[in-house]
Parts: structure tokens; C-alpha cells; sequence
């Protein structure tokens, strides 16, 4: 089924509302057009937010805004949390498109595997927009209507700049510093793009020893026995920065 295109944004208006309310920024914009239905009442509108989640306290955080943010505008929404696995992740945005809600809002955390699903869904008429994590290209590499969320290398940028200004201020010798990076997905857009802030702020404290740590997955007792099994491996980590909210 394709939904006629119209030039009117009241729905997307709302999903950036819901967005909001949730606690972020809306950061970039398509250009392209959005479709919806001038006629359609709030109340009708049903939106979907698709994320990884597991045992991460944040996503209660986001699900409970979400629900707030719903209720406060009076449509309806719901939340997927399908875990780690991309080709899992893509496979549920992919039924929820099917369902032809009137936007949904996609964690973009790989930075290929989501571009054509979203081009797919937006060909059909369904809203999408980027939240929590975007492609490293922004919508030159996914065509997302927009993205809600903070820079990720700018977000790693500060954090390490932060406890490497601490450090020096304490007198370490941060030229012979380690860093350990535990990040819950290895090669997930989020932690290789945090990662490389981080190093961004090391460069200027000449730091040049670090290592991405595979945490396990999203299971919050899996990531403290392989964080705690690191560090006694490796005395001389001198930084442990998390790449993610459960490795945090």
C-alpha cells in the first residue's frame, strides 16, 4: 500500500514533539518531503520507537518519556526493545513498517544496515526519523527526515577531555597512559564514533595507548565480569571510558 504524499507536517510535527519530550535535540533535517494525512486527528496517529534496550536502566527512562510525551498529545505509541542484534533490529523496523504507523523513530546504530529499510519505508509513506544514534554521515548517509540526539564524536570528545584534564591537573604522566573502552556491541556506529572522539582528546594530552573492549552484549552482569576480568588482565589502564550506557 502507498500513502498518498501531501506537504503538510502535522504528524511529523508530533513525532518531533514526542522526541523532545524524550530530552533531545532535533539536529539535522532531510530536505525531502513528509507525507500525512491533513485530515487524521491526533488522537489516530500511532507511532513506534525501534531500539536495542536489554537491561540498560536508560531505555526505561526514554520508554517512560515516550509514554508521557504520548499521553500529553493524545496519540498513541509503543516501544520495541529487540536487543543487539542488527540483522534483528532491521528485521522488526521492517514489520513495523509494514504496519503503517504514522512514524517511527529508529536508533541508526550501523551505518549501512539500515539505509535501504528506511529508504523503503519512506517510499511507502511512513515517517522515519533518527534518535539516540545516527549514521557517522548524517542523511547523506541515510535519508532519515531528521535525527534527535546528541553528536556522538563530540559527546566522546568531552567525556575523555574532561578526565584527561582531571588527570593532569592531579599530576599523572599521561603520556604513558591506557585507555579501555568497553563498548556493549563491538563495531556498533555508536561505539566506534564515540571511540574516535575520545582519541580526538587524547591526541592533545599525547595519549597514544587504547583498546576497545568487547563488553558481551547487553546483559548488565555479562559486561561487569568482563570489565572487572580486563582490568585485572591489565594493571596498567590508567582511563576506563564506556562507549555505551550499560558498560557505563
Amino acid at each position: 500500500m502507498v500513502i498518498k504524499r501531501n506537504k503538510v507536517a502535522p504528524k511529523l510535527l508530533v513525532a518531533f514533539l514526542v522526541a523532545l519530550v524524550m530530552g533531545w535535540t532535533v539536529t539535522s533535517f532531510a530536505a525531502g518531503p513528509v507525507d500525512v494525512d491533513p485530515g487524521k486527528d491526533v488522537k489516530d496517529m500511532y507511532f513506534r520507537l525501534v531500539t536495542h534496550g536489554g537491561d540498560d536502566p536508560f531505555w526505561a527512562v526514554v520508554h517512560k518519556g515516550m509514554l508521557d510525551a504520548a499521553k500529553e498529545l493524545g496519540c498513541k505509541a509503543d516501544i520495541d526493545l529487540v536487543g543487539g542484534d542488527v540483522s534483528l533490529l532491521v528485521k522488526r523496523f521492517q514489520e513495523v513498517v509494514a504496519m503503517g504507523p504514522d512514524g517511527v523513530a529508529l536508533v541508526i546504530n550501523d551505518s549501512v544496515a539500515y539505509d535501504k529499510p528506511v529508504a523503503d519505508a519512506l517510499a511507502v509513506g511512513v515517517n522515519v526519523i533518527g534518535m539516540n544514534n545516527d549514521d557517522p554521515e548524517g542523511v547523506a548517509g541515510n535519508t532519515r527526515l531528521a535525527y534527535v540526539g546528541q553528536n556522538e564524536r563530540r559527546a566522546g570528545y568531552m567525556i575523555a577531555r574532561r578526565a584527561f584534564e582531571t588527570a593532569k591537573n592531579l599530576g599523572w604522566d599521561l603520556a604513558k597512559a591506557h585507555v579501555a573502552m568497553p563498548v556493549e556491541v563491538p563495531g556498533a556506529t555508536y561505539g566506534v564514533v564515540r571511540s574516535q572522539g575520545i582519541k580526538d582528546a587524547g591526541k592533545e594530552y599525547g595519549i597514544t595507548s587504547y583498546e576497545i573492549i568487547d563488553a558481551g552484549g547487553l546483559e548488565m552482569t555479562t559486561v561487569e565480569a568482563r570489565e572487572t576480568a580486563y582490568l585485572l588482565a591489565h594493571p596498567e589502564t590508567t582511563f576506563i571510558i564506556g562507549l555505551g550506557g550499560i558498560v557505563t
